[in-house]
């Protein structure tokens, strides 16, 4: 085979721009720690990898909106045991003025403390969390939800009578905590406060506010209700009914809360798959890589110093 002087130009340079190219390929990966840097270098690899990281991201939103439910479940459960404390604590000082002994004197004592319960019982109704949106006004967020109705009449009930109006509505926000399911992250005040149930789960047609308020007024010499055993037990009947109407709520959301912690694991693990797998299919062998690199150097070296060589090559150097 006869070879040219320009083969042998055309061989050398083509030899050193290989060896370059090889070169600053692997230096690239070595910068990078990644294997695959294009779909060409593992064709196969870098289809898997992109399923398997369209999935992580996937997972990745659902443990974000499950964080973030949670958050807002603990917060509104926090709530609700306030809620329930303070109805414990009201009910614990209503059941005191049962005993015969108390005068109404010491029923009106009584009163003034479950007055000042009442407002710390408003309160918690209309608390907020910390972006300003009232937890219990459903979908109304931003309005308040309990106001008091100057136009209610003794004894209070649902209707033109409750103590205290609700503004909001009976909406439940939610959030998508997996790919085929919502939860709901909110309780509306309709079903905390206002339609209090019984323990056979009848609506027993007065809200949390106006079973306080009828045991107040019956307790209070000055309100002009008069005492007696049937209103004071009935009254007592009605925040034993609120308490446990609170209490089912709180049982929901920590049902709920229970059932996010487990998701937000199954999450984490399934992240953690993921990017293992992703290792798997891209992450760069750094010895292999290292060996390999040294190697193209020599290569590259022994390509230059032979072209050199042979580019100077000529007969006249011999006549």
């Amino acid at each position: 085979m006869r070879v040219s002087t320009s083969m042998i130009f055309t061989s050398g340079k083509q030899g050193i721009q290989d060896r370059q190219f090889d070169l600053y390929k692997t230096q690239n990966q070595l910068s990078t720690g990644r294997r695959v840097l294009t779909p060409a270098d593992d064709p196969i690899a870098a289809s898997e990898a992109l399923k398997v990281e369209q999935s992580r991201g996937v997972t990745t939103q659902m443990l974000d909106n499950q964080n973030t439910a949670l958050s807002s479940l603990t917060f509104l459960e926090g709530t609700l045991s306030s809620v329930n404390n303070e109805l414990d604590a009201i009910f614990a000082r209503a059941s005191d003025a049962g005993n015969p002994t108390y005068s109404a004197s010491d029923r009106g004592m009584l009163a003034a403390e479950l007055k000042k319960r009442m407002q710390n019982l408003v309160s918690l109704a209309n608390t907020q969390d910390g972006t300003g949106l009232y937890i219990f006004a459903g979908f109304k967020a931003t309005t308040q939800p309990f106001q008091n109705n100057v136009g209610a009449t003794q004894p209070y009930a649902l209707g033109g009578g409750t103590l205290v109006n609700y503004n909001g509505d009976a909406g439940q926000q939610s959030l998508l905590v997996s790919q085929s399911a919502e939860m709901p992250i909110s309780e509306n005040g309709l079903d905390v406060f206002m339609r209090v149930k019984d323990a056979s789960g009848n609506v027993v047609g007065r809200s949390v506010f106006d079973s306080l308020q009828n045991m107040i007024d019956i307790l209070d010499p000055t309100s002009g209700v008069p005492y007696t055993a049937a209103t004071y037990n009935q009254a007592i009947g009605d925040l034993r009914s609120a308490i446990s109407h609170v209490a089912n709520v709180r049982a929901t959301v920590g049902a709920r809360q229970n059932s996010l912690e487990t998701l937000i694991e199954g999450s984490k693990d399934r992240n953690l798959q993921y990017t293992q797998r992703l290792s798997d299919l891209q992450d760069l062998d750094y010895t292999e890589a290292i060996s390999r690199f040294a190697n193209y150097k020599m290569q590259l070296e022994a390509a230059q110093t032979t072209f050199k060589e042979i580019s100077q090559l000529s007969l006249f150097n011999i006549l």
